[in-house]
């Protein structure tokens, strides 16, 4: 029989990665192509990245040719009657005196009663003329880019509820290609590549001694790539992604115990969603046993909030301190923890993300067979492969430490999971389905852990088994008073071999460790 050596296996591996890649590179881009507007939350994250660029920084996205897009925002109107005639002055001005191209007018910009609406026109206009733009009747700002969405005060808006990296990212990509969708999307998709390309490298690592290291991780990468919530949220500019992204470059570098990259991934995190600290408890957790505390506390605690506070400083500079502090600390904590939409798109609390129930439609296409609309891009991930990792980590759960990893994999996947549920108890009742591509690329890695570790050898199963039922007997001999647990604080006696990042460790002696699993009464 053939023998492949390992550096041969290692080359179709990669071959093999790239072909995947390159497909899934592929399917993004041909379908952020195809939907040439806002794809559901687009509308505020752009928005308010594109007014970042403008009213902070002073810039504009670039626009080659002799047109530039603009939106143009007027006063509020008395009426319907009234709005429909300024929107027909500023029309037949553009038209005839500018010798501009109307591309939404008020059809788009529809009148509301309760004023729920934008009253603007979107057109295209010379750019020889664009300072005549403040001879329209009624204007109160335009701004140059892609048409706005139909938001009252969209034109103003900072999404101040959100830290402002990911914003900064949207606005820069912007100001290189210009303000148009498939531009905002080009960083998501980057982003999502890279995902896919650590858990190859996570896997293969942790399972290197192992000759199905690289089988198992092209199948991590490809069950990744084909989850629905991943590719959705992966060519969409929207915050998740990117939370997912920094969720996971945080976790590769707690395998690789680097404290301080640690410390700034979770920065970065923190600086795209709130939820991005979510890891935080995991990292103290893992770090707390091996390292000392007052460092591990600086790193993960001190350094994110440096991190968030100098990303933020454009915006305090702008608002002004105590404004910054109102609206983006005190206020978007008060707004996550609140319940903050009644109606919408369906919620979804965090047990429902493993089931598909009340999954998030992203974009909606309208059927002319059925005469119904449908969700092309949809949250809705891989119910039964998440049951399964479910049930698997159910399972191992007496013997996890055991794993190739130490169970780094299983406690950070599930602590950063089990926050959503912390913050839902707190007042979060308004989660949704997408939520979940925070820790998809983490449920993956760890289901291709866990069958590792359940079949490699075959009787590892069994051998589970027989853990879950001594512990059964040992929690019958808890109650019946045979066995009592015991916590014991010991003197660090001395610093073990460093791990890869060649930083000294301590790990509990064998006997603290055994007089914490419990100790017999005679």
């Amino acid at each position: 029989m053939l023998k492949i050596s390992r550096r041969t296996m290692l080359i179709i591996e990669i071959i093999v990665l790239i072909a995947i890649i390159s497909y899934f590179a592929y399917y993004e881009i041909h379908y952020a192509l195809s939907i040439n507007d806002y794809i559901s939350d687009e509308c505020w994250y752009v928005s308010a990245a594109k007014n970042i660029f403008r009213k902070v920084f002073n810039l504009t996205p670039p626009y080659r040719g002799e047109y530039v897009r603009v939106t143009i925002e007027f006063t509020s109107p008395p009426s319907s009657d009234e709005y429909h005639k300024w929107v027909e002055d500023a029309e037949h001005y553009i038209k005839d005196v500018l010798g501009g191209k109307i591309i939404k007018d008020d059809t788009y910009y529809a009148y509301n009663e309760n004023g729920n609406y934008l009253p603007a026109i979107c057109a295209d206009i010379p750019k020889n003329k664009l300072d005549l733009l403040k001879n329209i009747n009624h204007l109160r700002q335009y701004a140059i880019g892609y048409c706005y969405p139909n938001a009252n005060g969209i034109l103003d808006y900072l999404n101040l509820e959100h830290p402002p990296l990911v914003k900064y990212i949207i606005g820069l990509a912007m100001m290189i290609g210009g303000d148009w969708p498939i531009v905002w999307r080009v960083p998501s998709i980057i982003v999502s590549i890279i995902i896919l390309i650590m858990v190859y490298i996570v896997v293969k690592k942790i399972l290197w001694e192992d000759s199905a290291s690289g089988l198992l991780a092209l199948a991590a990468v490809a069950a990744l790539e084909f989850d629905i919530t991943f590719r959705s949220l992966g060519m969409v500019a929207m915050l998740d992604i990117y939370v997912a992204f920094f969720t996971y470059l945080t976790y590769f570098m707690l395998l690789m115990r680097k404290l301080d990259s640690m410390g700034a991934s979770l920065g970065f995190g923190f600086s795209c969603k709130f939820n991005g600290a979510f890891p935080a408890i995991a990292i103290l957790y893992e770090e707390f046993r091996r390292r000392e505390p007052y460092l591990v506390l600086l790193t993960i605690i001190l350094l994110p909030a440096t991190i968030f506070l100098a990303l933020s400083l454009p915006l305090i500079f702008y608002l002004g301190l105590g404004s910054w502090w109102e609206n983006s600390v005190v206020g978007a904590i008060r707004w996550h923890l609140s319940i903050k939409t009644t109606g919408g798109p369906p919620q979804a609390p965090p047990w429902y993300w493993f089931f598909g129930i009340n999954a998030f439609p992203l974009h909606l296409v309208y059927n002319k067979e059925t005469g119904k609309w449908v969700a092309d891009l949809i949250a809705r991930g891989n119910p039964p492969l998440y049951v399964l990792t479910l049930a698997l980590s159910i399972y191992v759960l007496p013997v996890f430490r055991k794993m190739k990893d130490g169970g780094i994999t299983y406690t950070y996947t599930w602590i950063t999971y089990l926050m959503y549920i912390v913050i839902w108890l707190l007042g979060s009742k308004t989660q949704y389905s997408f939520y979940m591509v925070q820790i998809v690329p983490l449920l993956y890695t760890l289901l291709f852990l866990e069958i590792h570790y359940v079949l490699t050898p075959l009787n590892n199963f069994i051998n589970i088994a027989k853990e879950w039922i001594k512990l059964f007997k040992n929690i019958g001999r808890w109650l019946k008073g045979e066995v009592r647990l015991r916590i014991c604080v010991e003197e660090v006696r001395a610093e073990r071999p460093a791990l890869e990042s060649k930083e000294a460790t301590k790990e509990p002696s064998e006997e603290c460790e055994q007089c914490i699993e419990d100790e017999v009464s005679k």
